[in-house]
């Protein structure tokens, strides 16, 4: 089952959207609350598909991005390296950084970033069927305990990020931890959950 799951950084939904994304109508670049100009550390400590980091690399953001099983991590780093030979996605590429390592033991051991963005893979769904295919796919790769620490790596991000922990969400999921964040950002399938942190210096 696991080989037929592909990133495929090229396909045209997704360099369509890299394409004509913005910073007033990307819902995830605006949870960021900051301007690529400020220079933000941004850590998607859940990189999964890695499609989020892209748009936001596509929007002048610098992201690593942090995947901790090792056959996702070699797909992402395939698709990267695809993408990093196409012209409009070679620059984009260039402010991704991959790092295969478990985010909870990484992010206390390196310096604090600014803001980290948490996708928890698997949130309780209420309709099975709904589930995609792909997410059908990630299981099998992860296995079912792979959200099993989520609230560990959660404490670690509100811990560590220095400005914001932004947290995506499927639009009617219970909070994350049952933790209530200072505002969210509604979509039409899913939210951001915005918790601001006081700086640790």
């Amino acid at each position: 089952m696991t080989h037929h799951l592909h990133i495929n950084f090229l396909s045209e939904k997704l360099l369509y959207r890299c394409k004509h994304a913005s910073l007033k109508k990307e819902r995830l670049a605006r949870a960021m609350g900051c301007h690529p100009r400020e220079h933000p550390t941004i850590i998607d400590a859940t990189a999964g598909l890695g499609r989020d980091s892209l748009i936001l690399a596509s929007l002048g953001f610098h992201i690593i991005l942090i995947e901790r099983s090792p056959i996702l991590h070699g797909l992402l780093a395939n698709a990267m390296e695809k993408a990093s030979e196409h012209p409009l996605l070679s620059p984009v590429i260039k402010r991704m950084q991959l790092i295969h390592a478990n985010a909870i033991d990484w992010i206390p051991k390196h310096p604090f970033p600014d803001i980290i963005y948490l996708d928890p893979m698997f949130p309780e769904r209420k309709k099975s069927a709904s589930v995609k295919k792909e997410m059908v796919m990630l299981q099998d790769i992860l296995g079912k305990e792979a959200d099993a620490d989520e609230d560990q790596l959660f404490n670690v991000a509100l811990t560590c990020a220095t400005r914001r922990v932004v947290v995506k969400r499927p639009r009617l999921a219970e909070y994350l931890s049952a933790k209530k964040p200072g505002f969210s950002l509604m979509g039409k399938s899913s939210r951001f959950d915005i918790y601001l942190t006081q700086p640790k210096r």
